[in-house]
């Protein structure tokens, strides 16, 4: 998995931040947002960016069972 080599920045030239989507539909996905992404209080960005190619449906499935096993798991052993 590669790295950013350079901070990306917004629209308004603020750094932005690198984050990773947990959403069933992008798992593991990284992404990049303004820190002012959809607020209203301040003025809002609409910058966004994906980091990362979306990930073929067959790994998605897969990926979504792996981390609903360990969910599971975890919750299981916290009953214990």
């Amino acid at each position: 998995m590669d790295t950013p080599t350079s901070i990306l920045v917004c629209y308004f030239g603020c750094p932005t931040i690198l984050r990773t989507s947990w959403s069933n539909e992008n798992l593991g996905r990284r992404f990049s947002k303004c820190q002012n992404y959809g607020n209203r209080r301040r003025r809002c960005c609409h910058f966004f960016y994906w980091f990362d190619q979306p990930m073929a449906p067959h790994a998605k499935v897969v990926l979504v069972g792996l981390l609903r096993k360990v969910r599971n798991f975890e919750n299981e052993k916290r009953k214990e």
